[in-house]
């Protein structure tokens, strides 16, 4: 399954790599015995499909030893959340953030919380800190924190084991399947532990989104990763190009068919077309080699429903948590499928709109070209929280360029701004570390300037008037990490 531990573009050799992942597993080990006998605990989490999986696996984990467990879900961790935290009288468990405030989270709390976290780290050290990079193993391809929950669920109690396919889902959210088609490292081990539970089936096919829920035509219509020239966003095409195949689009009794739906011979006779339409289109090497790979299937969920597809669940998790219902997500973690999945439904159609709504208003309204990046300010014409997502699936969208990353504004409702910044695979390889530019600006600007993440896609907040400063010595930070690669 997936690519190899070797091809791990990990932060350790390899003759130190079995050793970082020993140590690793001993925190976490050590960290599970203090977890099994708490009296009450908070899950504090993000509200992105990584936080609300991690936190959801923490909470199962949690109540299944007969712990008190309450949640709380954030946007984002700032400096005045940790205070506000203080008057919940529980012992804290942060999931998906966390790893840059340990300093301030120590004058808190002391050493009463516990963070899960795959993020780059800010300084300071504690006991109770699960992150891999603080042992050198990479958090940005590897495992994401609803991996890192998983496999400590999994020291609390053995019988957690089948809530690996939630940390799948919790992966793929954070995209760690597409770095080389399919899940790496720690998680590929968590996908094996997933199919010996009998909860998760893998294989190779068509990564195209929306397998299990989308009917065939919308399924090339939609396509952005990749875009399917003269397809994608030509409904009529795309009826003409499944048709020339023999490929019908209802079965007998009339229902429309997913890709899900076909057989293995009709199958390889879609996924041969399309990647001869895209060769004959010069689709470049590389987009083509992402078109097959690994797709994940929860076994345990019904045949026809998103949650069926680890994609498709982290898109539902998304629109959940991105349109302030995190609850909603949290419950169809923990397995309603009756009142919070309708529900979840119902916010997934909701999100989709919000997303096209947002790449038409970027498209339409252009983005500002920098020495080292793009830039489009959103104001509040785009959510807070799914401005992020729109920058990313422009590149998808064939909205602008793949040559730099991508930086979008939009506004808090305190007025202060939401930075998202996107890169692609491509750019990091060539030397680009969105988060370590990111926070290595917000230092520059001073303590109201906060933010860091991947090096794919990072984020941070700022006040109005650090905005001019930000863009310039954002710019100057970009420049500094490509001209190093490039030497």
């Amino acid at each position: 399954m997936g690519g190899s531990v070797q091809e791990l573009n990990a932060l350790v050799s390899k003759e130190g790599r079995d050793e970082a992942v020993k140590a690793f597993f001993e925190r976490i080990d050590a960290c599970a015995e203090k977890l099994r006998i708490l009296d009450k605990a908070v899950v504090v989490t993000h509200h992105d499909c990584d936080g609300l999986t991690s936190g959801s696996i923490m909470v199962k984990a949690l109540q299944r030893e007969q712990i008190e467990v309450n949640t709380v879900t954030l946007k984002q961790l700032y400096t005045e959340d940790i205070s506000r935290l203080k008057n919940m009288h529980a012992t804290l468990i942060f999931t998906d953030f966390g790893s840059s405030y340990i300093p301030t989270l120590k004058s808190e709390y002391g050493n009463e919380f516990y963070i899960i976290d795959h993020h780059q780290r800010g300084n300071g050290a504690h006991d109770q800190h699960l992150n891999p990079m603080e042992f050198g193993l990479d958090g940005g391809v590897e495992i994401s924190s609803a991996g890192i929950a998983y496999y400590t669920a999994k020291a609390i109690s053995r019988k957690n084991k089948e809530l690996a396919s939630i940390g799948v889902v919790g992966a793929c959210g954070d995209m760690q399947d597409s770095r080389s088609n399919g899940l790496l490292g720690l998680n590929q081990q968590m996908v094996q532990e997933g199919v010996d539970a009998d909860v998760l089936r893998v294989k190779t096919d068509l990564r195209l989104y929306g397998r299990i829920s989308r009917p065939l035509a919308q399924y090339l219509t939609f396509s952005t990763s990749p875009i399917l020239p003269n397809l994608t966003a030509n409904k009529d095409n795309c009826i003409k190009f499944l048709e020339n195949l023999d490929i019908p689009l209802q079965d007998e009794s009339g229902k429309w068919r997913a890709y899900e739906d076909l057989n293995a011979s009709e199958k390889k006779t879609l996924s041969t077309a399309i990647l001869m339409h895209l060769h004959e289109h010069n689709t470049p090497e590389w987009k083509l080699n992402e078109l097959i790979g690994e797709v994940y299937t929860l076994t345990r969920e019904n045949p026809y429903s998103p949650l069926r597809d680890a994609k498709e669940y982290s898109t539902v998790l998304n629109a959940c948590g991105r349109n302030g219902q995190s609850t909603i997500g949290f419950h169809v973690c923990l397995g309603d499928r009756e009142d919070y999945y309708a529900r979840a439904m119902g916010l997934l159609q909701e999100h989709r709109r919000n997303l096209a709504e947002g790449i038409q208003l970027m498209q339409t309204e252009g983005l500002r070209e920098y020495e080292n990046y793009y830039f489009f300010d959103a104001e509040n014409k785009i959510k807070d929280s799914i401005v992020g997502i729109v920058a990313g699936m422009l590149y998808g969208s064939g909205g602008v360029k793949t040559d730099k990353p991508i930086v979008a504004f939009s506004r808090h409702e305190d007025g202060s701004i939401k930075v998202s910044a996107r890169a692609t695979s491509e750019l990091v390889r060539n030397g680009v570390n969105l988060g370590a530019a990111l926070k290595e600006t917000c230092v520059a600007l001073g303590k109201t300037a906060e933010g860091g993440g991947h090096r794919i896609a990072a984020g941070c907040r700022l006040e109005v008037e650090q905005a001019p400063a930000f863009l310039s010595m954002f710019d100057q930070k970009v420049g500094e990490q490509l001209s190093i690669r490039s030497r």
